[in-house]
């Protein structure tokens, strides 16, 4: 099962190296393991890059989800967190990585279906949570809304020079969105 192997190390491993340079010998390096063992496992390295691209949308929408369904916040703070949790998190790897710029590039061109129909599944969420929670004008826009959200969180992990900047910004567009 795929699910033996650590996430982190293999993520690592493609944010230092890049997607097309590093190899399965970097990655089992990485991982205390043979290589003919992440070949047994993921049959070659677009496998590999696959399963971990989806372990990560996995728990970045689980995060977002989570934080979603934080009672005791207003509708915009659990709003920014999910969004933070999605994308924000990331943020700092992906700048701090060399080929952090091709790394977003390549998902970007290619965007993998699950990391769609993903964050879909994250829109959904967040507008339930605006007709639910937010003021009436939002209702019949919510959809809309949580869209442009997750649009406005993406653009900003690359518009803006560290986290604590990303989530202010964040804060604020969310805030003004949410209030009307």
């Amino acid at each position: 099962m795929a699910g033996d192997f650590p996430l982190d190390p293999i993520v690592a491993t493609f944010a230092r190296y890049g997607p097309r340079k590093a190899s399965m010998e970097d990655v089992a390096a990485a991982l205390g393991v043979s290589r003919q063992a992440l070949y047994l496992r993921f049959g070659s390295k677009g496998a590999l890059i696959d399963w971990a691209t989806r372990g990560l949308v996995d728990s970045s929408l689980a995060a977002a989800l989570a934080s979603i369904e934080q009672p005791a916040k207003t509708l915009a703070e659990r709003l920014a967190d999910a969004l933070d949790a999605w994308v924000g998190r990331h943020m700092a790897a992906l700048h701090a990585s060399p080929h952090g710029a091709e790394i977003i590039a390549m998902l970007q061109r290619d965007p993998p279906d699950a990391a769609r129909a993903t964050e879909r599944r994250l829109v959904a969420a967040m507008a339930e949570a605006i007709r639910l929670s937010g003021p009436g004008s939002a209702v019949a826009r919510a959809g809309s809304m949580a869209q442009a959200l997750c649009w406005t969180a993406r653009g900003l992990v690359h518009a803006v020079p560290d986290h604590a900047s990303f989530r202010r910004q964040l804060d604020s567009i969310v805030g003004a969105l949410v209030a009307r």
